[in-house]
């Protein structure tokens, strides 16, 4: 068990301070003894990934005890978190995005809030987890087990990794509960993209106003391009992924290529 004292924690998400995940994660890190830190979104703001708000001023609210939202993406509560809330000189020794409702698989990790936080987090040198489940074909959450089962089982063996800077790691629970979920998988993100990704309705004749043209909603089925051996198919098969990701834009491959040719 993690010793509570150790740790400094700061909690975030991209579902927002009141999402059930974020509550439930807090609620058991606060009966195991552990003080985290919230700072979250006031609001939802999935799939908006490392987006900063730059051209505008952000608000910052304390809703409870070491509880604050900010009017911002999950990038700006992180470093609202880092260099305005917390000014007591105490570093943060771990950043917990989530627990994020729905999946954060294979290529979403690149659209994901959740996973932007974490991405923030771990550039700041702070080991950084993010958390997601699955919701059951009734669209119900497990979320206090999943809670209970990564702060006893899975915290613990990732605070004995080296987490270089740049990397994090991306956790996903399947729609099961505690006592159904198979264990755990250590795997790569798999490879994934949408069928059908727009879907558009004729502008609606409101109060005999017509309007030409059409609304637009970006959404689509996810399509696995490569399952085997992934974060998919280990969800899939009922075990919690856990995924090493990097933040690391360079090619090197393709950098080598590119200089004998421009040489």
């Amino acid at each position: 068990m993690v010793n509570s004292k150790s740790l400094r924690i700061i909690l975030t998400n991209d579902d927002g301070i009141f999402a059930e995940g974020l509550q439930t994660l807090r609620q058991a890190l606060v009966d195991r003894g552990f003080h985290p830190v919230t700072v979250a979104p006031d609001r939802g703001a999935s799939g908006a990934s490392r987006s900063l708000s730059l051209s505008r001023p952000l608000t910052v609210r304390k809703i409870g005890s070491d509880q604050f939202s900010v009017d911002g993406t999950p990038t700006d509560c992180v470093m609202m978190a880092l260099y305005e809330i917390l000014q007591d000189g105490r570093r943060p020794t771990l950043l917990l995005s989530g627990i994020n409702h729905g999946q954060n698989l294979a290529d979403d990790v690149t659209y994901s809030g959740t996973c932007a936080a974490a991405f923030e987090g771990c550039m700041e040198g702070i080991r950084s987890v993010a958390l997601s489940a699955l919701p059951d074909d009734d669209h119900q959450f497990r979320f206090r087990d999943h809670a209970d089962l990564f702060i006893e089982t899975v915290l613990p063996r990732i605070l004995k990794l080296s987490l270089p800077r740049r990397s994090f790691i991306n956790i996903n629970f399947p729609a099961l509960p505690r006592s159904a979920i198979k264990g755990v998988r250590v795997v790569p993100l798999g490879r994934s993209t949408y069928t059908d990704p727009i879907a558009r309705q004729k502008h609606p004749n409101v109060l005999g106003r017509k309007k030409d043209g059409y609304l637009y909603w970006i959404t689509g089925a996810p399509k696995a391009v490569k399952k085997r051996g992934t974060d998919l198919e280990a969800v899939e098969q009922g075990y919690v992924s856990v995924s090493p990701v990097k933040l690391d834009l360079n090619d090197p491959s393709l950098l080598a290529r590119a200089r004998r040719i421009f040489s």
